[in-house]
């Protein structure tokens, strides 16, 4: 990409209205926002009339809010780093997960422990430690309409329970213990858990079939010889169908599951509007793992989430592919679209397994090596049509159309200037979000990311 195609805003580069009549969506966002050059005019702007994007360092404990030009217009500090998500909600509240740090999980990356809500001005307005010798809450929260937290949390299991569960010997860890993954929801109400889901309740029995079984998981699949075995990273809901999407990481695929069972009835396999129990009801992106010939079609993925309703794509779902050395080194943005029958169910092929066969759409960069982030990272649909895209270990967030071309970019630094500060996610507010509807949003100077003393941007390892 020619560099004078694009207009420069320190860290920030807006491609220029005349590059191409493709993007006029996406520059006339921003066009209306009251510059003529497609870029927003920082006096004038408030929450009404420009969007504003949002992030948190992982290795920093402050969440920043800044508008399209880089410009800081709000901070919350916590005393301590992201775990890993962060979530501005309609009330103008921040719903945001932390690290405690835990000796009983020493290594699994974006640890946490502790969620929490704060007040514009940083208040805590609740809180929830799920933390304690054999679980944690770690990586990803979603705020569902009745108000409850869906979290995901790693609880650990004995080296025998594994064995007993049909997993192979060769891929128990030096410590002894399996690290599964499961799903609690809370009401900050009551801080009662309501409602939970274990992986553990839905394993193959020793000596099943893969093929036969899809709704479950293979106590086999994706193996190694360490504790932390799925490595789930993000959860999200869809209140119409009432159900979650839960990533694996270390899978290379995402589940969804049914969430209007009982707490009894996710722990079998009979119950809820499914009639599935708490057993898988779709699966996508690595047909290996059940028994299917289809190709793998994601590697190690981050945010897999169903598109929002009014957005270009609603109902289907998007995620970042982040690609892996060897197999495929570069990432892409990938967009699914589920068959569902006429009773509901998602559509399988008993030869491919879970369909589509292909994403209906795939972003990919130009050379694709170009964009590698092999871990973290994000995709959101915008009301455009565009895709707005955070390669995390860049620390760097940008906006591509359909066709693949970028017309917004944003490198995030921190107060030497330095790059590649290590971000989970970037999510993008558009105006008129009703979370910051009279809040008080000056352009305060481009973002300058702190670090806690003797901190290092550098990327964890599994995140």
């Amino acid at each position: 990409m020619a560099s004078n195609a694009f207009m420069e805003y320190g860290s920030v580069r807006v491609r220029r209205a005349t590059e191409s009549v493709a993007l006029a969506a996406s520059v006339l966002l921003l066009a209306g926002c009251g510059a003529a050059s497609g870029v927003a005019s920082a006096s004038t702007a408030t929450a009404t009339t420009q969007p504003y994007v949002l992030f948190a360092p992982i290795v920093s404990n402050v969440t920043y809010l800044m508008d399209l030009q880089g410009q800081l217009v709000h901070q919350w500090s916590s005393p301590s780093a992201p775990a890993c998500s962060v979530v501005l909600l309609d009330d103008g509240t921040l719903l945001r997960p932390r690290t405690l740090g835990s000796a009983s999980f020493p290594s699994g990356g974006c640890n946490g422990g502790l969620v929490e809500l704060l007040d514009w001005d940083g208040t805590v307005k609740w809180s929830y430690e799920y933390n304690g010798p054999d679980h944690q809450q770690h990586h990803d929260v979603k705020r569902m309409p009745s108000g409850h937290v869906l979290m995901i949390a790693w609880e650990k299991r004995t080296a025998a329970e594994a064995l007993a569960a049909g997993r192979s010997e060769s891929t128990i860890p030096a410590s002894g213990e399996i690290w599964v993954d499961h799903i609690i929801e809370v009401d900050p109400a009551t801080n009662a858990i309501v409602w939970v889901w274990r992986i553990w309740d839905h394993l193959l029995a020793p000596g099943d079939d893969p093929a036969a079984h899809p709704e479950l998981i293979d106590p086999n699949a994706g193996a190694l010889a360490q504790s932390d075995w799925t490595h789930a990273n993000a959860i999200d809901y869809n209140p119409d169908l009432d159900q979650i999407i839960l990533s694996s990481r270390n899978l290379s695929e995402f589940f969804v599951i049914d969430h209007s069972t009982t707490a009894a009835e996710a722990a079998g396999h009979t119950g809820g509007r499914s009639g599935h129990g708490g057993d898988l009801l779709y699966r996508w992106g690595n047909p290996a793992n059940y028994g299917m010939s289809g190709p793998e079609q994601i590697f190690g993925q981050h945010n897999p989430h169903w598109i929002e309703p009014g957005l270009p794509g609603a109902g289907q779902l998007l995620l970042f592919d982040n690609g892996t050395v060897g197999l495929r080194p570069y990432s892409t943005a990938v967009q699914v679209a589920p068959v569902t029958g006429a009773d509901g169910n998602y559509a399988y092929d008993g030869d491919t397994g879970f369909l589509p066969a292909e994403p209906a759409w795939r972003y990919v960069a130009n050379p694709p090596e170009s964009l590698f982030a092999r871990i973290v990272s994000s995709a959101q649909r915008l009301p455009s049509g565009n895709t707005l895209l955070c390669d995390g270990p860049a620390g760097h967030f940008m906006e591509v159309t359909y066709d693949g071309q970028t017309v917004w970019s944003y490198v995030v630094t921190d107060t030497s200037g330095a790059t590649n500060i290590l971000t989970f996610r970037a999510t993008r507010y558009e105006a008129g979000f009703m979370g910051l509807a009279g809040r008080t949003l000056t352009p305060q100077g481009p973002v300058r990311v702190e670090l806690p003393a003797g901190a290092s941007s550098k990327s964890q390892p599994a995140t």
